[in-house]
């Protein structure tokens, strides 16, 4: 993950876990219940973007936190995802061919 969507995620992550009143060592033992071994620290270092959130991690967060996959992720655009070059670009470059299309004409 790059470092501005990982810094995206932890902070949805934290204002998330904060609205719900819940401390990051109470987030960490809701995790840890589902998956372990997760952390306080490891928590603590999501938010902060320090290191990247497993993805398998996210939807655990999202069950936790009760709410979507998508309100931890950040939201991006394909114009805004090539532009901060989060996914690497294709070493051939894919060109759109024309499909040819009969039309029918009814007399």
């Amino acid at each position: 993950m790059k470092p501005i969507i990982q810094a995206q995620v932890g902070r949805r992550i934290r204002d998330i876990r904060k609205r719900h009143r819940l401390t990051q060592e109470e987030l960490a033992a809701w995790l840890h219940a589902l998956h372990p071994p997760i952390t306080r620290n490891m928590v603590a270092n999501w938010e902060t973007g320090r290191c990247d959130v497993p993805a398998f991690c996210i939807q655990l967060i999202a069950h936790s936190l009760q709410v979507k996959v998508s309100d931890i992720l950040p939201d991006l655009t394909f114009k805004e995802v090539i532009a901060r070059h989060v996914m690497p670009k294709a070493s051939k470059q894919v060109v759109a061919q024309p499909v040819a299309t009969e039309t029918a004409t009814i007399h």
